[in-house]
């Protein structure tokens, strides 16, 4: 095997394992930015959750003190002829005894609304009192005796109701919910609370023991606002997602840079064969044009001798003309575009170009122009301005069909010089015509893939109309024609 040979299959191979490793990155990527997002959610999660427990330990706090104020002011309205007497020892004895407003009214109707008799009341005290309630609490915690008999007592004379819980919740600006007033079965000293509810609608189950000794309890729901836990996770929350958008960011721009080089790869591959094919036709009618000037026979024939010479300098003229292409857009890469800026006389610059172009066999090419200024002198690079239009001719001339239509305008309007080239080819599809000023590019809209061109054109177009500070466009319909605008500041 030859060293071309030996030299396609390891570029080859190179090309597939470099493939093969950009797919094992964008794994690599796409799984650890997924597991990035993933734990930056747990934590999020578990951050809310924390937050919520606080917020709910700290409300939970407010209302055991929005409570003791409220039974403090129960309290301090019990009936003053009332009286608590209270005895401990292993348990607590509760004795309720009420004074009669009466001390000489024993029997009949008191103007507390209760009808007493004798029987009823044997074990009435002699300062004229009423028990109103006895009864026996075991295994009391000694530190909350007299706080529980308080309540009981402030229960007796000011009942607790729903309404006073209502209040009471909505002072902690929340939304309370079911809200009962119920006994249980067993004795709760304190008030308690435990979470519940959705992720975003989280819920307060409180209970608070109004009446311990009686073991009456109200309960109620409390809906927790969002409002105060977002604005407590403000700072967490904006720096995860700052976070999470600076990775999808480069998660994105590295997809974006990994399938540019592709494409990049893949015109400079597209752009070696195309050079390959579009040079073998000059270099074989270079070939043949040598070959006839060896046979000394053919040398004697001067007309055949200027027609050989006179191709043999149209494919010299062609195969320089496309290494300045490529000379210059490579050049373009590294370097900004040498100019020569003069005044010249624009009008006599295209008509040397319009009648100096290349007419194919088979093709009937007309070029009108029209100059709309004062006067033809323009200021810009001569020879940059001549290959812009000689391109523009070429590509009307390469891609349209028998009969070519080309009009030439150039229009000067104050410090701006306009030039557009119309033509009725072939056209370019709307879906092409943002990329076909990119390297390399070719419209798929060809009537024959044989056309030459390595996809230079335009894109060579727009280098030296940007190096000259100006702007380039295009518009075209397939199947009418196309027509690029140039403008040049002056």
């Amino acid at each position: 095997m030859d060293y071309v040979g030996r030299l396609f299959i390891f570029a080859r191979n190179r090309t597939k394992d470099m493939e093969r490793r950009i797919k094992i990155v964008w794994i690599l990527t796409l799984l650890t930015c997924m597991l990035m997002i993933g734990g930056q959610g747990y934590w999020l999660y578990n951050q809310y959750g924390y937050s919520v427990d606080e917020y709910m330990h700290v409300m939970h706090g407010q209302l055991l003190e929005l409570e003791k104020s409220e039974f403090k002011a129960r309290y301090e309205q019990k009936n003053s002829r009332s009286k608590l007497d209270v005895r401990t020892d292993q348990t607590l004895h509760v004795h309720y005894q009420m004074q009669l407003p009466d001390s000489q009214n024993t029997s009949g109707r008191s103007k507390w609304g209760v009808t007493f008799s004798e029987k009823q009341m044997p074990q009435v005290p002699t300062d004229s009192s009423i028990v109103r309630d006895s009864f026996v609490v075991e295994n009391i915690p000694s530190e909350l005796v007299m706080e529980a008999a308080s309540r009981y007592t402030a229960e007796q004379t000011t009942p607790f109701t729903v309404q006073h819980f209502d209040s009471l919740l909505r002072t902690l600006h929340v939304e309370p919910e079911d809200i009962q007033l119920t006994r249980t079965d067993a004795y709760q000293w304190a008030g308690t609370y435990a979470p519940g509810g959705r992720l975003f609608r989280p819920l307060m189950h409180i209970v608070y023991p109004y009446n311990p000794l009686k073991k009456e309890i109200a309960t109620a729901t409390l809906v927790i606002p969002l409002d105060p836990l977002i604005r407590q996770m403000g700072w967490q929350l904006l720096g995860s997602i700052c976070l999470v958008i600076l990775l999808l960011f480069c998660f994105v721009y590295q997809i974006k840079t990994i399938l540019k080089q592709r494409r990049l790869d893949e015109l400079r591959k597209n752009f070696v064969n195309t050079m390959i094919h579009e040079l073998k036709r000059p270099v074989q009618t270079l070939k043949m044009c040598v070959a006839a000037l060896s046979d000394k026979a053919m040398r004697t024939d001067e007309q055949v001798m200027d027609e050989v010479v006179r191709d043999a300098m149209f494919e010299i003229d062609n195969l320089t003309a496309y290494l300045t292409k490529v000379r210059d857009m490579t050049r373009a890469d590294y370097e900004h575009t040498p100019l020569s800026i003069r005044t010249f006389d624009l009008k006599a610059t295209i008509d040397k170009l319009v009648r100096l172009c290349n007419r194919p066999d088979g093709k009937r090419v007309n070029i009108t122009t029209h100059f709309d200024m004062d006067t033809p002198l323009v200021t810009a690079d001569p020879v940059h301005v001549a290959n812009i239009v000689s391109n523009l001719i070429e590509n009307s001339v390469k891609y349209s069909h028998d009969q070519v239509d080309i009009h030439i305008d150039c229009q000067l309007h104050g410090t701006s010089l306009t030039l557009s080239v119309e033509d009725n080819g072939i056209g370019i599809p709307h879906s092409a015509q943002l990329r076909v000023f990119d390297k390399f590019y070719r419209a798929d809209n060809l009537p024959d893939r044989n056309i030459p061109g390595i996809g230079l054109g335009l894109s060579y177009v727009k280098l030296l109309t940007e190096a000259h500070r100006g702007t380039v466009s295009l518009r075209s319909r397939p199947g009418e024609g196309t027509t690029v605008l140039i403008s040049f500041p002056q």
